[in-house]
């Protein structure tokens, strides 16, 4: 048995600018270039873990169709879009749940497959929408449901690192320049004083 769907993308566009509520630009591929990325990092992780709670409630039925497969979709493209906007981060506390987060999708590489979710050697996501809408209720419920802890995982690491990214500079390394700081000397060693 398979699922239902007869989705727009408007429908689709609609739900994804709800789960980006605090930066409805984020959610659009074109405006993304012109958004800081602690902003975007602070957007994706939290749209990733509303649409990983939304998943975890979703009826799982042949009728809900156009839901699971909005929603599914919608966790595809904020994936990917926290993939890449965490990825200039070098802060510990960003890095890190990201590292947990893509290791637990390659972990479910198998399963995530079976519905028509591959995930590249990089950690990508891609849909194979046909694979997914042949897909049972019952094999999507059992990864993304309450019932799995693929999904809570999933929220737990996106809301580590949305704590993360809001307090937090996320790609700027301390200004060493600053009246009254040093830096070492690459000779000798010693400090150097910054003071113009």
């Amino acid at each position: 048995m398979s699922i239902n769907v007869n989705s727009s993308t408007s429908s689709y566009n609609y739900i994804l600018r709800n789960y980006y509520s605090k930066n409805r630009n984020a959610s659009r591929q074109i405006l993304r270039s012109n958004i800081d990325d602690k902003l975007l990092v602070t957007a994706d992780s939290d749209a990733l873990s509303k649409i990983s709670k939304a998943l975890r409630n979703i009826e799982y039925s042949s009728d809900n169709g156009v839901s699971i497969y909005n929603n599914v979709k919608a966790f595809v493209d904020t994936y990917n879009n926290l993939s890449a906007s965490s990825g200039s981060s070098i802060s510990y506390d960003i890095t890190h749940p990201q590292k947990l987060l893509k290791s637990l999708v390659k972990s479910k590489a198998d399963e995530l497959g079976d519905i028509g979710i591959s995930v590249s050697a990089s950690g990508k996501l891609s849909l194979d929408k046909e694979k997914l809408i042949q897909s049972s209720p019952s094999k999507l419920s059992k990864i993304f449901s309450s019932d799995s802890d693929f999904t809570q995982k999933i929220k737990y690491y996106s809301s580590k690192i949305y704590k993360a990214s809001n307090l937090i500079n996320l790609s700027t390394p301390p200004d060493i320049s600053l009246p009254g700081t040093s830096i070492p000397d690459e000779n000798t060693g010693s400090a150097i004083d910054t003071k113009a």
